[in-house]
């Protein structure tokens, strides 16, 4: 007996040692209990060898013990640490393998890191690796969220015939120079950079030649002294002195120089073969590149199923769609009656219907939901059929209406560099300030700045029904050689809360495009279009909407120093006294798609 019990604690003891001192037998370990607990097996750690000999570090997910010997597959192409888990589980207990594998240069993955430039030939590569596989079925998903969207996409742009279908989730970064906008990762909005999310994200996730990420507290800090200095281009290197990123590169080539091309993102000329359901929130930064990505790759569409480009919009901030819960929820600081959806349901019946041939329903082309109409609609195409436009005319006297003004008037400021408007609210991210928050939240703060111009329009008779793309025509003139215009659509509330609904930025060098830059005369009146983010929304009754113009939105976008010097390179700056005008043949204006 006495032996017995000394060879089972012999034996218990070695375990323990095994399991929490050598690193291989913890894996082995950790792989069989999960696969007595979940059904699941593992195999972690696999070098998949890419067409220049780099091998990428890739873990499989298969059910076990299923009575299939093949299944679909769902690919998840990561540059994170954190992996959810849960999801590969949901997805594994739902019929499919799933296949997780680090991009080059992150987390065991050889390579030197770029964001986007291997996307494509690596996610093709990876594709063909996996049809070859005895347990593939030959049939490739995709799924993800943020870059894990964008992967996705750029890898659609490759035309795999085995990439059948994809959810891609806050995505819109993926596009390039496609219709238009020049957006390049999310980053660039109208030709402005995306300061706060560039440089946040690349001084903590894009370093080049290791996968450096600093725990949380010190690097935040240094982020948030960092990005109120100049000049833009030598900030990351101040975050991070010893690890090189792409931020440089990012923000040193023009919007139509060709080094985009290499990179990776979406261009007018790319096609696409792969049924794609697009999802997004209305608070996130790239929704508007969903849209255009939507229509882009129906429009290029080189097979049937390619036609099929579906939306699925809610509210919320960035990747936080299908986990708002609850009758009632909060954007930022602005309370929205909600109505839940299961989204897990809806994706899964859209790999189960692409995948495995299943007859289960596909959501609407366009499913979004209405922010204070508290429903979700539909819609076949966007702007939905049933929209108008209508202008509601800048007027002195700080009002806005449906009436223009037949005498011309204007309004001026002083925009000093040093003293931009603060961000408040928004699709801020990523600026080191732990009290920063994004959606919608109270302007009144900002309505008080003699650098803001505010036009409000008188309490509305009956609720407006906002569902479009709105966009503003601004006159304005400028005493520097360059300079911007924001501008910000609000909901003044009858107690005076002003929440921040859409925003953009116009810079006045890319008046005449983006490709086409061109400093300003002082003094001379300008006509300029700055195009602001998709929206549905509803202004209720005895509520009013506001415009907010002004010329900064501090960290989120790069502050312009007026000089008309080449961006982001310089400390120079001069205040810069700008002035809109409205009324007779300059009269700015808010065309705004709403509900008939």
């Amino acid at each position: 007996m006495k032996r017995v019990l000394c060879l089972i604690l012999s034996l218990l003891v070695l375990f323990v040692l095994l399991v929490f001192f050598e690193p291989n037998t913890r894996t082995w370990v950790s792989d069989l209990l999960l696969l007595y607990r979940s059904n699941i097996d593992r195999e972690r750690g696999i070098m998949m060898p890419m067409r220049d000999g780099t091998k990428l570090r890739t873990n499989i997910y298969l059910p076990a013990n299923d009575s299939e010997v093949v299944f679909p597959t769902i690919l998840i192409r990561n540059t994170y640490s954190a992996f959810p888990f849960e999801t590969a589980k949901w997805l594994v207990s739902k019929g499919y393998a799933v296949v997780e594998q680090f991009v080059r240069g992150r987390h065991g993955s050889e390579g030197t890191y770029s964001p986007h430039r291997y996307s494509g030939s690596d996610g093709y590569d990876t594709v063909d690796w996996i049809v070859k596989q005895p347990w593939s079925d030959g049939k490739i998903g995709s799924f993800g969220c943020s870059y894990l969207g964008e992967t996705q996409v750029i890898l659609g742009a490759e035309r795999h015939p085995n990439h059948i279908a994809m959810i891609a989730d806050a995505a819109g970064g993926a596009i390039g120079k496609a219709k238009n906008s020049f957006a390049y990762f999310g980053f660039y909005e109208n030709g402005v950079l995306n300061l706060a999310s560039t440089l946040g994200w690349f001084s903590r996730y894009g370093a080049i030649n290791d996968s450096y990420e600093e725990p949380v507290g010190e690097f935040e800090k240094r982020l948030a002294k960092v990005i109120t200095e100049l000049p833009v281009i030598a900030l990351a290197s101040k975050i991070v002195p010893d690890h090189k990123t792409q931020f440089e590169a990012f923000v040193s080539h023009s919007l139509s120089d060709s080094w985009w091309e290499d990179e990776g993102y979406i261009s007018n000329d790319d096609q696409f073969s792969v049924a794609t359901l697009h999802v997004n929130t209305w608070f996130d930064q790239g929704v508007q590149g969903s849209f255009l990505l939507a229509e882009l790759m129906q429009e290029n569409a080189s097979h049937v199923r390619a036609k099929k480009q579906h939306l699925l919009i809610g509210p919320g901030n960035h990747c936080s769609s299908g986990k708002l819960s609850g009758d009632t929820v909060r954007i930022g600081d602005m309370a929205i009656e909600y109505e839940p959806i299961n989204y897990n349901k809806i994706y899964l019946n859209w790999f189960d219907h692409w995948l495995k041939d299943k007859p289960v329903p596909l959501p609407p082309k366009i499913s979004y939901f209405d922010i204070h109409g508290d429903k979700w609609q539909s819609a076949d195409l966007w702007p939905p059929a049933d929209v108008e436009q209508l202008s509601f005319f800048l007027k002195s006297g700080n009002s806005l209406s449906l009436e223009p003004l037949s005498q011309t008037s204007s309004l001026g400021y002083d925009y000093n560099p040093l003293d931009p408007v603060p961000t408040l609210g928004g699709s801020i991210c990523c600026t080191g300030d732990s009290q920063e928050i994004s959606g919608a939240v109270d302007q009144r703060v900002i309505l008080e700045r003699k650098d803001v111009l505010s036009f409000i329009s008188e309490p509305l008779t009956k609720s407006l029904d906002v569902a479009g793309t709105p966009l503003m025509r601004l006159y304005v003139s400028t005493s520097a050689k360059d300079t911007d215009f924001t501008v910000k659509l609000i909901d003044q509330y009858p107690d005076g809360t002003a929440y921040n609904l859409i925003d953009s930025v116009g810079r006045l060098r890319y008046r005449e495009g983006f490709d086409k830059p061109k400093l300003a005369e002082a003094g001379k009146v300008y006509e300029i279009d700055i195009e602001l983010k998709p929206m549905s929304y509803r202004i209720r009754k005895g509520h009013r909407l506001g415009v907010m113009v002004s010329s900064s939105n501090f960290p989120r976008l790069a502050r312009n120093l007026n000089t008309g010097e080449r961006e982001y390179f310089s400390k120079n700056y001069v205040v810069a006294h700008n002035q809109v005008y409205f009324g007779g043949e300059v009269s700015s204006r808010l065309f705004l798609p709403v509900v008939r």
